[in-house]
């Protein structure tokens, strides 16, 4: 099963994620969506199997902080 664990508009700040996750061999699939629920543009959601997703939200989170 896979889950949802990461969503921006920010395609940069999504490429970075994907390329952070796949430097620490989480599989990841982004999934597009050209319209979001409030009309504003291009949506992109990261998701990673459900076993995966404990480690994959740690990587974000640090990944965050640290360009903070």
């Amino acid at each position: 099963m896979w889950t949802v664990v990461f969503v921006s508009q920010n395609k940069p700040k999504v490429d970075k994620m994907l390329e952070v996750l796949g430097e620490k061999k989480i599989l990841t699939m982004l999934k597009v969506s050209s319209e979001d629920d409030f009309g504003d543009g291009t949506s992109y959601e990261i998701l990673v199997p459900k076993t995966e997703l404990e480690m994959a939200q740690e990587i974000i989170f640090e990944t965050e902080m640290k360009s903070k």
